[in-house]
């Protein structure tokens, strides 16, 4: 997408899992889930990619994201089921996850194309009284202006889907995981771009829209480590 924009009918979904794990268990464990783990949930009929990141500022270390052409792609039987019948690898190694934060989320807007080495992390919350003009700032003046910051190729805004968290969380094997409400994510093609996109959501300036972080203080930067396209 070149241009801010959003569909009210058929939204794509994100999927997010962001985990520490025991120094001790990295090595084989980046080896799964990028051989494995991510592979097989990529390979499910809707979902469009998958892309893990390293923290470069930021905590929890991993991140996970999951692109689908909407959220009913995390209750079909073909996802449900991977959820359901867990191989030996991944009952070995789920439990490793640490610290682990989670969405499941609708994109309400978008603006800018394409993936950058950097991605700029912001959850957040927004007061319910402001949300509705939050959310028409964000798609008409915020993201659009965002990408135009040198190095910034594309921005997103998502906001948690209740139904498929709910879905998705009833055939989890862990307990105690925390769950993102809104997250914005900014492609960036370089560190000039990571700052600007750090700069655009500082907290401070967030707050004049009624909107402050959630679980985390400020954005978190992250590194690709790898990307597979279904």
């Amino acid at each position: 997408m070149s241009a801010t924009s959003s569909s009210p009918d058929v939204r794509r979904a994100l999927l997010l899992i962001w985990s520490d794990i025991p120094t001790d268990r990295e090595a084989e464990f980046n080896d799964w889930y990028d051989r494995e783990y991510l592979r097989e949930r990529v390979e499910v009929p809707g979902f469009i990619r998958g892309r893990r990141f390293a923290a470069i500022s930021a905590a929890p270390k991993y991140l996970a994201l999951y692109e689908a052409q909407s959220a009913e792609v995390m209750r079909s039987e073909a996802y449900l089921r991977l959820k359901r019948t867990r191989d030996a690898h991944s009952m070995q190694f789920i439990p490793f996850f640490r610290n682990t934060i989670k969405a499941t989320c609708d994109i309400v807007s978008h603006a800018g194309a394409g993936e950058g080495a950097l991605l700029v992390l912001l959850p957040i919350t927004v007061d319910s009284e402001r949300l509705n003009a939050f959310r028409d700032w964000n798609l008409k003046t915020f993201l659009g202006e965002l990408v135009q910051s040198t190095g910034v190729m594309a921005a997103t805004y998502a906001v948690d889907n209740n139904t498929m968290h709910a879905t998705s969380a009833a055939h989890d094997v862990r307990t105690g995981d925390r769950y993102l409400e809104n997250v914005i994510l900014i492609e960036a093609a370089s560190d000039l771009g990571a700052s600007a996109a750090m700069a655009c959501l500082n907290p401070q300036a967030l707050e004049r829209h009624g909107v402050k972080p959630h679980i985390v203080e400020k954005p978190c930067v992250f590194r690709v480590l790898y990307t597979l396209r279904a």
